[in-house]
């Protein structure tokens, strides 16, 4: 593998969310097919949806993400708003004067008055009260988040590390996110199997599609904690473009997913630990073989409808890892063209989803949602994972050249930079380590002269 240079990226993302992250994704903010479903009232308020969302936007990445830190920001925004209007309303007024004073022709009647008249949008003060945020993030439909989140995405990005043989390679992989103790949540993400009133607090399942080259998230889905990580993945290959190439570990190792996938035109390549009866085709090398398998006898319960087709054609491999260990992996693509030793080393990539899953979910502070309840909690993880595409596409414009590929020490690099979040095993954000404990009074001695020391 080449020197990457994700670490440099990632650390440019801290820089942009601590300096002028407002003015930065204010401008990337796409333009969005908003309908005026609220009427005419939509365009005397403060929070239209427009309004609503950018700020939401703009909250995802301040460590603060109270509603009243987000009131505060956009209060910042509407002044500055304001001023830059009347400012500009001024101007023109002040042209359009010259322009009529110069003008041959004079009319009759009273002189014009050339006043700027502010929207009634800006002309509003704004209030600090959270109320009016609150109930407009409520409005907001999910489809708006959701339109953000697609028009979010980079589009034809080519370079080295993103491509493979032309197919567009991506990573796919789950991960659990925490919710947050409410009643209405609990009826849909309550972690089942446990003694009630133990504290877990209820818990969802995230599945993502991750791009290699951008370290863009390409798609995702937010299901129950006890949903099948397959049946997430079966449903999201609709979504996957034709001639694309998809990195999974063991799990994914389904014949119903690898039918799916052949199906729609897109290719897998993933560890075969299990084992698997099979015939052997045809023999391209060493470890190399095309090796025909059968549907098996008891088919998946998560998906409502089997793969009609009962047998598929696969490559399979016969590997070695650095450390010298013999492994196995399975490929849908059959080019003979494709070394067997190419597909080995492209493999190895797939932790970058590992490491980008971290990354996001520390960089975004999204471990844990804090919205209490269902859709808002969709809406809170749908606007934070567009917030983080448009990081990633501020920091591409100026990094094309530059392919993602997450580095060995990023983790403990990134966990420098983030010593601040602690999160204790139920779930409980911490600013300042604590045992939680009651310290006695030697204890509270040698921590005292410990900080004296250091």
């Amino acid at each position: 593998m080449k020197l990457n240079r994700s670490l440099a990226i990632s650390t440019k993302i801290q820089e942009c969310i601590k300096g002028n992250i407002i003015g930065v994704l204010g401008n990337e903010f796409p333009e969005l097919n908003i309908d005026k479903a609220e009427g005419d009232k939509s365009r005397d308020r403060v929070f239209t949806p427009h309004n609503t969302l950018l700020t939401m936007v703009l909250s995802a990445v301040q460590q603060d993400k109270s509603l009243q830190n987000a009131v505060d920001l956009y209060y910042y925004i509407h002044q500055q708003n304001k001023l830059d209007t009347k400012e500009e309303l001024e101007a023109n007024m002040a042209l359009q004067s010259i322009s009529d004073q110069q003008s041959v022709k004079k009319s009759a009647g009273r002189p014009k008055n050339y006043i700027a008249r502010l929207p009634k949008s800006l002309d509003k003060n704004i209030s600090h009260n959270t109320a009016a945020y609150s109930k407009a993030r409520s409005r907001l439909p999910i489809s708006l988040p959701e339109e953000l989140f697609h028009k979010s995405r980079l589009t034809n990005v080519n370079n080295e590390y993103s491509h493979f043989h032309g197919y567009r390679v991506l990573i796919a992989d789950g991960t659990y996110l925490q919710l947050q103790d409410t009643e209405s949540i609990k009826a849909d993400f309550e972690v089942k199997g446990r003694a009630k009133g133990s504290g877990e607090y209820p818990q969802a399942l995230l599945e993502v599609i991750t791009e290699r080259g951008t370290g863009q998230l390409y798609d995702f889905k937010l299901k129950n904690r006890h949903s099948s990580e397959l049946s997430l993945f079966h449903d999201m290959t609709d979504e996957l473009p034709i001639k694309s190439l998809v990195l999974v570990d063991d799990l994914y190792n389904c014949f119903e997913v690898i039918a799916k996938c052949k199906r729609k035109g897109v290719e897998l390549l993933m560890p075969a630990k299990r084992k698997r009866n099979y015939e052997v085709i045809k023999v391209l090398g060493k470890g190399d073989e095309i090796i025909r398998i059968k549907a098996p006898k008891k088919r998946s319960n998560w998906v409502e409808k089997n793969e009609e087709v009962q047998e598929i054609i696969i490559r399979r491999l016969e590997c070695k890892s650095p450390d010298g260990k013999d492994y196995v992996l399975n490929t849908t693509i059959l080019d003979e063209n494709i070394d067997k030793e190419e597909l080995q080393l492209l493999y190895l990539t797939r932790w970058d989803i590992e490491i980008s899953i971290r990354e996001i979910k520390t960089i975004m502070d999204i471990n844990i949602l804090r919205s209490k309840t269902p859709e808002m909690a969709l809406k809170e993880l749908t606007v934070s994972l567009a917030t983080y595409n448009l990081i990633r596409k501020v920091i591409h414009a100026s990094t094309e050249s530059l392919p993602f590929s997450p580095s060995e020490n990023f983790i403990q690099k990134f966990y420098s930079l983030n010593k601040d979040i602690l999160i204790d095993k139920k779930g409980r954000v911490y600013n300042k380590w604590s045992t939680g404990r009651r310290r006695t009074g030697g204890d509270s001695q040698k921590s005292k002269t410990t900080k004296a020391k250091a």
